[in-house]
């Protein structure tokens, strides 16, 4: 699969950049001079507009190489949304798309820091470590960075983790009872094409957690709830037959790319 490049900086996008969401509706004029109007949600696409400037030489390589191979508007390729959490239901852990040890417990409906109900209280009741993960179909090489807020009564640690493959990180944070958000930056050294981002706890050990969100990116962001669609676009496409690439000296490179992606796919 081909996948969308990140930068030097181990993100994907420079700042500003457009995005819109384009819909179309259907309309249909009846013989009485009524019009009836209705959306055509299987045409919705998302549209990012993407301006670098400053680009470095091996920045500047890496864009065409991946222009290239794309073949323009040809070819799809993954690309991950940065104003989106890439993890598919971030507040229902409950949901088919995170996988859990047999002996954790989990209970929605926990108090939030944003003043709501939104958090879920995770338990171990069983004698070995427990986790609960989601796998994105991803570059498991990618730059991330795995973020939410936790806090625990019992001042237990939680563990997260990043893994794919055979290769797998970790880290520890020690809880207290005050909510405290948690970041885990890093790459992994692999060519898998997925990666499973999720947090361990050992026997006997409870916490509420709120807010998981990943991004390919090397530090977090706003919270960014989801549901059914995350940020992963698997049917993305270039909207430019040509690259052009601007060069102001050395080391000093702009270009503009356009990607177009379905709004469901």
């Amino acid at each position: 699969m081909l996948y969308f490049p990140q930068l030097r900086s181990g993100a994907t996008v420079q700042y500003p950049f457009v995005k819109r969401r384009i819909q179309r509706t259907i309309s249909n004029s009846l013989p009485g001079g009524n019009i009836l109007k209705l959306l055509d949600p299987g045409e919705a696409r998302v549209e990012w507009e993407l301006t670098f400037e400053a680009l470095r030489e091996e920045e500047r390589i890496r864009l065409e190489e991946f222009f290239c191979a794309a073949e323009g508007r040809l070819n799809d390729f993954t690309w991950l949304d940065p104003t989106q959490n890439l993890l598919l239901w971030s507040e229902d852990l409950q949901a088919a798309a995170w996988t859990k040890g047999p002996m954790l417990s989990l209970v929605a409906g926990v108090a939030d820091p944003d003043q709501g109900t939104r958090a879920t209280r995770v338990s171990n009741a069983g004698a070995a470590e427990q986790r609960i993960q989601q796998t994105i179909e991803a570059p498991g090489w990618y730059q991330y960075c795995f973020s939410l807020h936790a806090r625990s009564e019992a001042a237990g640690p939680v563990t997260l983790f990043r893994s794919t493959g055979g290769t797998e990180e970790t880290r520890s944070y020690p809880l207290g009872a005050n909510w405290t958000r948690l970041a885990f930056s890093g790459a992994n050294q692999t060519a898998e094409e997925s990666v499973a981002f999720g947090l361990s706890l050992a026997p006997g050990i409870a916490v509420d957690i709120y807010g998981l969100q990943v991004e390919a990116q090397p530090a977090p962001s706003a919270y960014r709830k989801t549901t059914s669609r995350s940020g992963v676009y698997r049917g993305a496409r270039l909207d430019d037959d040509t690259l052009s690439v601007t060069s102001d000296g050395p080391e000093q490179h702009s270009c503009t790319l356009h990607i177009v992606a379905p709004a469901a796919g």
